[in-house]
């Protein structure tokens, strides 16, 4: 986000008023925790807040305009070279030797090991080289392994007066339970879609037309819009999965057999596409259920209870791939759950004739 947007929305967030006001509060009260989760689905603005909240501790204009996001202190927060804010995600480093720890962003991780919140523990009671407080970012929190996340306890029950811990994460549910009592927890929630158009048509250069595409894919989540508007091949892959996601709901075991094997073969090497398009199926599900709901028309014929199952089907098919069960085996699984719909008969009367046509002697 240009820095010249701060004027349209608190601290360039749109959509995100709440938070942003909770957060402004704590800061002019001095009453900042010492640790928060940020909630919410990919692409809502998990990561854009924790920028703007460590932005607004550091900032160099007077308190009552921070984060401006146009002195040096607030573009070194987004550039990302604070030397006190540490981002910890998966394949992050760590201080262990060995084989087993030289390059965790080339040996396959997938999750936030517990070397790496080790390694956390110990910069954490350093005191902050240039910046009045140690901050650390987390990833997503949700994606720390169960050892790591006991690990985080001790630092989350007694941190040093001078650190701050932020936790992004997109499944609370996956959070152990005392990780997440131990923070003060800010939903984010995607926006509605007239409130997301008008957003994106602040950008320079996105006609409405485009605002209204991207805001239809994004779902009401800006940081989504904006990766969809600036990233082709992003679109693209989401295009596909949608697509590929209307024409198995109706396929019969092969072709999903296949289409599993085509996706496992990618999890080794693409693993951010193939969690982008588990992500795309999700959101593709969770329209067939507001439609099924609404008693409203759809691509396929679909119950509630069928779209509830694929989504069930879909978020754990994503639990098990992080976990590192066979990807192949986890994905045909997810094909077994998934619900056989029925295609809508191209012409809407032919329901009708269905109905009331007499029964064959």
């Amino acid at each position: 986000m240009a820095v010249n947007e701060a004027s349209a929305a608190p601290w360039g967030m749109f959509g995100q008023d709440a938070a942003v006001a909770a957060l402004q509060q704590a800061l002019d009260s001095d009453r900042l925790a010492h640790a928060y989760l940020f909630t919410g689905p990919d692409g809502v603005g998990k990561g854009t807040l924790a920028r703007r909240l460590v932005a607004a501790l550091l900032c160099e204009a007077a308190p009552d305009a921070r984060p401006c996001l146009e002195c040096r202190a607030c573009r070194r927060v987004e550039a990302g070279e604070t030397p006190d804010v540490e981002r910890i995600a998966i394949g992050g480093v760590c201080d262990e030797g060995g084989p087993a720890h030289r390059d965790h962003a080339a040996d396959g991780s997938t999750r936030i090991r517990i070397c790496q919140v080790r390694r956390l523990e110990r910069v954490a009671s350093l005191t902050p080289f240039q910046a009045p407080r140690r901050i650390f970012i987390l990833d997503t929190a949700d994606d720390l392994q169960r050892e790591a996340a006991h690990a985080l306890l001790k630092t989350l029950e007694e941190p040093p007066s001078f650190v701050l811990l932020i936790l992004l994460a997109t499944d609370v549910d996956e959070l152990l339970p005392t990780v997440r009592s131990r923070c003060q927890e800010l939903a984010l929630r995607p926006m509605p879609d007239a409130a997301l158009i008008a957003a994106l048509r602040q950008r320079p250069g996105l006609d409405p037309e485009t605002a209204g595409e991207l805001a239809a894919e994004a779902h009401g989540r800006y940081g989504l819009a904006m990766r969809l508007h600036t990233d082709p091949s992003l679109r693209m892959l989401r295009e596909t999965a949608e697509a590929d996601a209307l024409r198995l709901a109706s396929a019969g075991r092969n072709e999903r057999f296949d289409y599993a094997a085509t996706i496992a073969a990618r999890w080794s090497r693409e693993r951010a596409a193939v969690l982008d398009t588990l992500d795309a199926w999700r959101w593709w599900w969770r329209a067939r259920l507001l439609e099924a709901s609404r008693g409203e028309p759809g691509p396929v014929r679909c119950t509630p209870a069928e779209a509830v199952r694929a989504l069930q089907a879909v978020t754990t098919t994503r639990e098990h791939l992080l976990a590192n069960t066979n990807p192949q085996l986890a994905l045909e699984v997810m094909m077994l759950d998934l619900p056989v719909l029925a295609a809508p008969p191209e012409d809407p009367r032919e329901e009708t004739r269905e109905a009331v046509a007499p029964a064959q002697p």
